[in-house]
């Protein structure tokens, strides 16, 4: 989210740039300083102006927009409500608002400022900065389908790579999996080694491999994983998590050998990865191994002993075995931890556990 908060800072900067100015002697002054980043001296140009002209109204804008610039919140807050104070018409006055109120984490006053600048607004730049701000504030407040929504929207005006990352971001916190890898291939494509970028995907293909029905498409989308997960570690090989991806895609395709190096590799570098240890055994359930199998699921549920799932493979392995009495008392602890969740028929394809 910060990343997406910075690029909506030049967001800002590139339409205060392009906005037409009202005609006022020494604007150009300040705006040229503005531009080339001098905000102490276009703030000092700005307030010579109001000094003569108080009710001017863009000279409140722009000095709230150097006020943000400077990081003073409180400052630029109060310039951009005298301006919207002078005239009230102008959508770009509403934007520069709702970046201050972003700025200071007043979501709810951002959606709302925004809101009424998309009411002002027919020109498509300025509607692409409200909108792409807007989905923004949607997204700080969990409201993740009017972020996709507005997001979207703000995609059918202008494409750019920080727009598609934030959108592939919002359809994966709605679990739209399916629809969050197209844009972010898309920015992937534009900057083939951002890490972010390729973890997202491959989290999403992973779960999107996981609800998949179909054993063949199923086992292609985990290789599809597989090789961005090798991507993601290739480019940031010290990170564990990065490295667990590749074991927990490994094992969706069947990789057997792969998954249980892999696992391995990263229980020995931090014995403590609660995951690691629920995914090993699983890679150990796949091959039959029961007694490796469940030596490392129960260290998986000391270690965690609120996740569901490690009691619910405990469950389907003990009765791989012919132990019903322990499966029954593993999957009531399952309905203990998750009470509405549904334990499923024990089933030789074995899901892959959720990231952290």
């Amino acid at each position: 989210m910060t990343r997406s908060g910075t690029r909506l800072a030049v967001v800002s900067a590139l339409f205060l740039g392009a906005s037409r100015v009202p005609a006022h002697a020494d604007v150009d002054a300040a705006l040229a300083a503005f531009k080339a980043g001098r905000y102490l001296e276009a703030s000092a140009e700005v307030q010579a102006i109001l000094d003569r002209s108080p009710g001017y109204a863009y000279g409140h804008f722009l000095l709230g927009h150097c006020m943000l610039k400077m990081k003073l919140v409180g400052e630029a807050d109060r310039e951009f409500r005298r301006a919207l104070s002078y005239d009230s018409s102008r959508a770009e006055y509403y934007q520069g608002f709702a970046l201050a109120l972003n700025a200071s984490g007043s979501w709810p006053m951002t959606v709302r400022m925004t809101t009424q600048g998309l009411e002002r607004s027919p020109e498509p730049r300025t509607r692409y900065a409200l909108l792409a701000l807007r989905g923004y504030a949607w997204a700080a407040l969990r409201r993740w389908n009017d972020a996709v929504a507005d997001l979207e929207a703000a995609q059918r005006i202008e494409v750019e790579p920080w727009l598609l990352v934030f959108l592939g971001k919002a359809r994966f916190a709605t679990g739209a999996y399916a629809e969050s890898i197209p844009p972010l291939r898309q920015a992937l494509s534009a900057a083939p080694d951002d890490p972010a970028v390729l973890r997202l995907i491959t989290e999403s293909l992973l779960r999107l491999a996981a609800g998949e029905r179909d054993a063949n498409r199923k086992r292609v989308t985990y290789s599809e994983a597989l090789d961005y997960a090798q991507r993601l570690a290739s480019v940031t090989p010290n990170d564990l998590d990065a490295v667990h991806l590749i074991g927990r895609a490994a094992l969706g395709a069947g990789h057997l050998a792969q998954a249980e190096n892999v696992f391995r590799h990263v229980l020995a570098n931090d014995p403590r990865q609660c995951y690691a240890l629920a995914n090993l055994g699983r890679t150990y359930m796949a091959v039959a191994r029961w007694g490796e199998a469940e030596a490392y699921l129960r260290k998986a549920a000391a270690c965690a002993p609120r996740l569901a799932t490690v009691y619910e493979s405990l469950g389907d392995l003990y009765m791989q075995v012919g132990r019903p009495q322990e499966a029954a008392a593993a999957y009531r602890r399952v309905e203990e931890i998750e009470p509405t969740r549904a334990v499923a028929a024990p089933t030789t394809t074995l899901p892959v556990f959720a990231p952290r």
